[in-house]
């Protein structure tokens, strides 16, 4: 079975409006330059291409890493649709397809090795050592932010501040796995990933929103609530999705397993194949969709 003519597509576009709670003013003429980069291999072509629009800073990143473990014939797509900051969007496009690959089901169960890998991105963000990568990201953590001013903010500590991680920056994330002809999605959010076979689009993933059922549900079990404000369902009258990476102010609960917060990066996984009739695949932040 032969596949060097599929062609897989990551977009990312920044649109005006975001997930967070206070999106940021748009520029009055998008920024329509484009970064766009192809590359390949026995199995595959890709192409990429982000562009800001109407967004005063880019926030999205993305990761192609076409030959992530030759042994295995895996590679790896992300894309990461960044809110409150571009820091977490690029600390998971640097780091989480390496988190896949150190994972113990890496080999046997890449499904579980990338649900871990997007628990493991919220663990290391908590962790102070992230902070000095997000700092060169643009970050404003508490940590660095308030650093021998307002420190008190971020915890009762008379010794100095304390690192809390990105409390209100954070992303979604889309990826694809492809391991021969197995296909792995995992996501968080409101990416998209949609195959195209035989001329019909078929899609991967499911936007997770705060309105949806399954997500309400597991919002108020955690004490929250879900309101319609500036156009969108949002958690606690806060961030407009359901499921990201970071924003760690709605994961303090610590009665509760991860995916049971306010707001989870728990991905949901789904498995499918490539065959004969497939002709290519889109990740693609929503705003493209």
């Amino acid at each position: 079975m032969e596949f060097k003519d599929i062609l897989f597509l990551l977009l990312c576009f920044s649109e005006a409006d975001s997930a967070m709670a206070q999106p940021q003013r748009p520029l009055q003429v998008p920024d329509i330059t484009k970064s766009t980069h192809s590359g390949g291999n026995t199995v595959l072509a890709y192409a990429s291409s982000a562009m800001q629009g109407y967004r005063s800073t880019m926030e999205d990143a993305h990761a192609t890493i076409e030959n992530l473990d030759a042994l295995t014939n895996t590679s790896f797509f992300g894309v990461y649709d960044g809110h409150g900051g571009s820091a977490v969007a690029r600390y998971c496009a640097n780091h989480l397809h390496n988190k896949v690959l150190e994972q113990e089901d890496f080999s046997s169960n890449l499904a579980n090795a990338l649900r871990q890998s997007f628990f493991r991105m919220d663990e290391m963000l908590r962790n102070q050592a992230a902070s000095k990568e997000l700092t060169e990201y643009g970050s404003g953590n508490e940590y660095w932010r308030t650093a021998g001013r307002s420190w008190l903010r971020c915890a009762p500590c008379v010794l100095g501040p304390v690192y809390c991680g990105p409390l209100a920056e954070g992303c979604t994330a889309c990826v694809v796995l492809i391991r021969n002809t197995q296909i792995v999605v995992g996501n968080a959010g409101d990416a998209r990933c949609v195959i195209s076979r035989n001329g019909q689009a078929i899609a991967l993933s499911n936007d997770h929103k705060p309105n949806f059922p399954e997500e309400t549900q597991r919002i108020v079990a955690a004490g929250g609530s879900v309101s319609f404000s500036r156009g969108s369902h949002r958690v606690n009258n806060g961030i407009a999705v359901s499921r990201a990476i970071g924003d760690l102010s709605y994961k303090n609960n610590k009665k509760l397993r991860p995916e049971q917060q306010l707001l989870t990066c728990s991905p949901e996984i789904r498995a499918d194949q490539l065959t004969d009739d497939t002709e290519f695949l889109v990740i693609a932040c929503d705003g493209v969709w």
